[in-house]
């Protein structure tokens, strides 16, 4: 018996030896996806095509089972994904929404399953009832997989560009809708869609009396999108770094128009949050009020303009935006008006010199109804063929206020100087 056992166990202990990947139950390394080489044909423009306009009409139809249906069923963290965006785009008043396939010579991305590949170049079309007057074009990152016989979804990242708005790609969210407006929050944030919405129509309603008089090239409402998610791109880096900006504001052109400096070829206003900031718009009412200024402020002003109104509309009295805590900072720094080519080289100095700049001006030289009108006339004075806005600064203030430059940087920091001290 005990014989028996000794020789049992060396088998064992041989069969170890031999390998254990071959033994029963054992589990190895998966294999990686097939992927053959593969050029695609017209018919494959064309069947790429027929599927997103079938994605396109499940959308708008609020059919989950069509939609998913254009998704490759064997990956179930795409199905996830993709259930997330058909659920989002559902919160949203769409009032269309489409695709445009174009060709491509961008490779395509790896996938999870096996199956040739295809990427070509993918256009989302869409529109937003109350949010945008014409539709909005954003470029998108997708790679379709052959599967049983026809091509299906792959593979869907945001595009590598500059900036895009679709608040509906990312994580989960609800909206709520008004007048001209759409708010678009995080599903599980710090403030609800309808509480947001609330805010931002007497931010808007309290900016737009106090800017009533800047002109405007044209009178309809500016339609806009409020998104405080962190789906989407701002532009550039604007939320980058420990002074990234707790807010931004920018327009998106319509899709098919060039824009141009009227706001005719622009589809609406969108004011996009950083979820990641202390100051976020969904819970701060100053940088709320302070990008609603952007909306319905003066356009053709050199930055220390546009962002100082913006900061004195905000609700900032002398010391209630921080300058105090740098006032020993502002007084040895450099006394000069920031220029539009330097802006953004010192956030937060910059900021801080328009703000005083701005304040100064209205409130000890005439008001804002006088300053309105210099905001008005400074593209009277820009020099010709200048690029800077900035070069109109002084003989804007020479026609507007009988000052020259020289006396706007003594009166910004005598502001400063009147903070109170640490």
């Amino acid at each position: 018996m005990e014989l028996r056992a000794r020789a049992a166990t060396l088998a064992v202990l041989a069969l170890l030896a031999a390998g254990c990947a071959d033994l029963p139950g054992s589990v190895g390394p998966s294999p990686a996806p097939s992927h053959p080489p593969y050029d695609p044909v017209p018919a494959d423009y064309q069947a790429v095509e027929d599927l997103l306009a079938d994605r396109a009409t499940a959308a708008l139809q609020g059919d989950e089972a069509a939609f998913l249906a254009t998704v490759d069923p064997r990956d179930r963290k795409l199905l996830d994904q993709q259930r997330t965006i058909f659920t989002n785009l559902q919160e949203l008043p769409l009032k269309s929404f489409a695709y445009q396939v174009k060709q491509s010579d961008r490779a395509p991305d790896e996938v999870r399953n096996d199956g040739v590949l295809f990427s070509p170049q993918v256009v989302e079309v869409a529109q937003l009832e109350q949010a945008h007057r014409a539709s909005v074009a954003n470029a998108t990152d997708m790679t379709f997989v052959r599967h049983d016989g026809g091509w299906v979804v792959g593979r869907d990242r945001a595009a590598p560009r500059e900036k895009y708005s679709r608040p509906w790609f990312g994580g989960p969210v609800t909206a709520a809708v008004g007048r001209s407006v759409v708010v678009v929050t995080e599903q599980d944030g710090p403030t609800s869609a309808d509480e947001l919405l609330e805010r931002v129509s007497e931010a808007r309603t309290e900016i737009k009396k106090k800017l009533e008089t800047v002109w405007r090239a044209e009178e309809r409402e500016v339609p806009l999108l409020v998104d405080a998610t962190y789906n989407g791109r701002p532009p550039g880096d604007t939320f980058d770094g420990d002074d990234g900006a707790a807010a931004v504001t920018y327009w998106v052109p319509a899709a098919g128009r060039r824009p141009r400096t009227s706001t005719s070829a622009l589809a609406g206003a969108v004011i996009k949050d950083n979820p990641v900031a202390t100051n976020r718009l969904a819970t701060d009412e100053r940088t709320l009020r302070h990008e609603m200024s952007h909306v319905y402020g003066p356009a053709l002003v050199p930055t220390w303009v546009n962002e100082g109104l913006a900061e004195y509309l905000s609700g900032c009295e002398s010391n209630i935006c921080g300058e105090d805590e740098r006032r020993d900072q502002l007084l040895t720094h450099e006394r000069a008006i920031p220029n539009d080519d330097e802006w953004g080289d010192d956030g937060a100095i910059d900021y801080a010199i328009s703000h005083a700049a701005v304040s100064w001006l209205i409130d000890d030289n005439g008001g804002l109804e006088r300053f309105l009108a210099f905001c008005n006339d400074f593209y009277l004075h820009l020099p010709s063929g200048a690029e800077n806005l900035h070069e109109g600064t002084g003989k804007a203030l020479k026609q507007s206020y009988g000052i020259t430059e020289k006396q706007l940087v003594d009166g910004t920091w005598s502001w400063f100087e009147d903070l109170p001290e640490d």
